[in-house]
């Protein structure tokens, strides 16, 4: 749903109409070693200081050794690899897994630099990141826009926009959808749904797992 001024209603749309094949009931949204598991402003992981279980070291081009679950590590190489045939891109995996202790400390640093407002506009609070879950990653392709808006214009980027469902990825934080995820765009955050969903969510249309999962959208905290 799109407002006059052509930003997306922060009410979620339902989709199950145009999923109607998809099974809804595969996963859990709320158990933390679920690969739906839906984190954000509203829903914190339980418990807070969640480990996954499974945590693995995907062989790919990084600037900080990452971590993820054993099933999306397995997709993000294959990703990787199907980048580099296919097209000649070169990804990199700049930040995976955070422990509730390494989000806390990025949240506070943040908070001492940019202050309160800015710092929850940009960074989940402890417990409530997609990264603790091991199933997210920040991607970027080693040039100073990494971690920056411009990234979005890159051939990587595009890519990963055109290409990353194929592979159970999907961009987390589109632009536009703040009201919804409650977090500013982020053209380098992918998150790991498996490909069944990623395919359903690609062909529906739908940009934000809140709307396509029937969520009440989470602006804040």
């Amino acid at each position: 749903m799109t407002s006059a001024s052509g930003t997306p209603s922060p009410t979620a749309t339902p989709t199950r109409s145009r999923t109607a094949g998809f099974d809804r009931s595969a996963h859990s949204l709320d158990d933390p070693t679920s690969i739906w598991v839906i984190v954000n402003k509203r829903r914190p992981l339980q418990p807070a200081d969640y480990v996954p279980p499974d945590l693995v070291t995907p062989e790919v081009p990084h600037t900080n050794l990452p971590q993820l679950r054993k099933v999306a590590s397995d997709a993000l190489v294959e990703m990787f690899e199907d980048a580099k045939e296919e097209d000649g891109i070169t990804l990199y995996s700049l930040s995976a897994y955070r422990s509730y202790a390494t989000q806390k400390s990025i949240f506070d640093r943040n908070t001492r630099e940019l202050g309160s407002a800015k710092t929850l506009e940009l960074t989940a609070e402890p417990g409530y990141s997609e990264h603790q879950t091991g199933l997210a990653d920040d991607l970027g392709d080693g040039t100073s826009c990494d971690l920056e808006v411009c990234f979005e214009s890159h051939p990587a980027a595009k890519w990963l926009l055109a290409n990353s469902w194929r592979f159970g990825w999907i961009l987390r934080y589109p632009l536009g959808y703040t009201a919804i995820t409650g977090i500013q765009t982020e053209p380098w955050h992918f998150r790991y749904i498996g490909v069944p969903a990623a395919t359903a969510m690609h062909e529906s249309g739908v940009k934000t797992l809140e709307q396509f999962f029937d969520l009440p959208p989470a602006p804040t905290y």
